[in-house]
Order: structure tokens, then C-alpha cells, then sequence
């Protein structure tokens, strides 16, 4: 995949993963719960998502001279 596909793969992955950090808290499933514990479970699992999706972006980083 070329860099300018990865960059807009990227681009787009992080923009639904934005929307959905505002958008799944109020969703039916957890906007029901009386306790904290299922917007903890989302927040937790959601955080880890995005450590793992930057972790990969980090790990394949490379100056455009570098091969």
C-alpha cells in the first residue's frame, strides 16, 4: 500500500474512532446501565484500541530517505 493510501487509511480509522468515543456512551446499551461500570468497560477497551492502532503507526515510522 502506498504511503499516501496509509495516510488516508489512517486519517479515517482515528475519525470513526472519534466519532465513536462521543457517540457509543449514549447509544441504548450503555445509556441505560445505573452504574458507571459499562461506560468503564467501553473507555478502557476503547483506550487500548487506540494505544495498539499508534503503537503500529509508531513502529513501521520512517524518515522518506530511510529504507
Amino acid at each position: 500500500m502506498s504511503l499516501e493510501r496509509q495516510r488516508i487509511f489512517w486519517a479515517v480509522l482515528f475519525g470513526i474512532m472519534i466519532m465513536a468515543a462521543f457517540i457509543v456512551p449514549f447509544l441504548p446499551p450503555l445509556r441505560d446501565l445505573t452504574s458507571i461500570y459499562g461506560s468503564f468497560l467501553f473507555w478502557n477497551i476503547f483506550a487500548v484500541i487506540v494505544i495498539i492502532c499508534l503503537g503500529v503507526i509508531t513502529a513501521r515510522w520512517r524518515d522518506e530517505g530511510e529504507r
